[in-house]
């Protein structure tokens, strides 16, 4: 017998270009595309804008650990809230999907190590929260996350990585391997998935990690 938690969280976690913004949109229209009318419970979708904008705005400029920290703890925190609100009802009623934290934040802005995190991968863990980590190969990450946006401001950005777009593209390659490290310190109830199949396929795997008990 399958017991229902209220309460389902899944941070995505994955280098740039490897498909985290693509598979989320996914996998929140698949959830509200699934629910029964007047039936869309709790849903809370927090995109890099808040997850990692807040930072980025900073890191050239003093971005400190306990800045990174006390991010961190507002967002933890809020993420307690939404799990204990809920605590009273015995099927699903929050979901939660995050595009990138604390494995991220290690390795961009890149002012915490994983010594700083690791409380916060803890109580995620503790409030059920699961870990999907996104994969591709070099090429995979060329194609989409460098070609495609070779005119688009973010790679104004991207240039404090390299100088060129192959250098930028090498970063992505090697910043992807340290976070595979970080994903296999987390405590979290994991998957690692690499994201060169069909869509509809890691899309599956997706929402029955974020969805199952």
């Amino acid at each position: 017998m399958i017991v229902e938690t209220p309460f389902k969280a899944l941070l995505v976690e994955g280098t740039s270009g490897v498909g985290k913004s693509t598979l989320i949109d996914g996998l929140l229209r698949r959830h509200v595309g699934t629910a029964s009318p007047r039936k869309i419970r709790s849903l809370v979708h927090l995109a890099q804008s808040h997850t990692y904008g807040p930072l980025a705005v900073r890191e050239d400029h003093g971005l400190t650990v306990d800045d990174n920290v006390g991010h961190l703890e507002r967002i933890v925190r809020m993420m307690e809230w939404l799990h204990a609100s809920v605590q009273e009802h015995t099927r699903p009623w929050c979901f939660v999907v995050i595009d990138s934290l604390h494995l991220t934040h290690c390795v961009r802005p890149g002012v915490v190590k994983w010594g700083d995190v690791e409380s916060f991968d803890q109580q995620l863990a503790a409030l059920g929260c699961k870990l999907l980590f996104l994969k591709a190969s070099p090429t995979a990450l060329w194609e989409r996350g460098i070609k495609p946006r070779v005119n688009e401001q973010f790679m104004q950005y991207a240039r404090k990585f390299g100088e060129s777009h192959e250098a930028i593209h090498e970063y992505f390659v090697k910043e992807q391997e340290t976070l595979a490290g970080l994903f296999s310190c987390s405590t979290m109830p994991k998957m690692l998935v690499n994201n060169e199949g069909a869509p509809e396929a890691v899309l599956d795997k997706a929402f029955r990690l974020w969805t199952d008990a």
